[in-house]
């Protein structure tokens, strides 16, 4: 995907400008962890970076079932 260019002097996006701004989301926790060279290259103001896309994020949203409990804690079983 190419984006446009704003003005003649800007180059369009590439591909490496949405790979790099994917590979951020999955990888970093805060915007703090890139230089302002790649903020500024790469637009990280807008990537959403969160760390919810982080697959080493240990903090997940579970849903609550209907007896508003999630579920059956495993350590609590006789037979473990």
């Amino acid at each position: 995907m190419v984006g446009f260019r704003r003005s003649e002097n800007m180059k369009p996006l590439d591909s490496e400008w949405h790979k790099f701004r994917q590979e951020a989301r999955e990888s970093a926790f805060s915007i703090n962890e890139f230089s302002d060279e790649e903020i500024n290259r790469y637009n990280l103001e807008t990537a959403r970076i969160t760390g919810k896309e982080n697959p080493r994020t240990y903090t997940v949203n579970r849903p609550i079932d209907l007896l508003g409990v999630n579920g059956i804690d495993l350590r609590t079983l006789f037979n473990r």
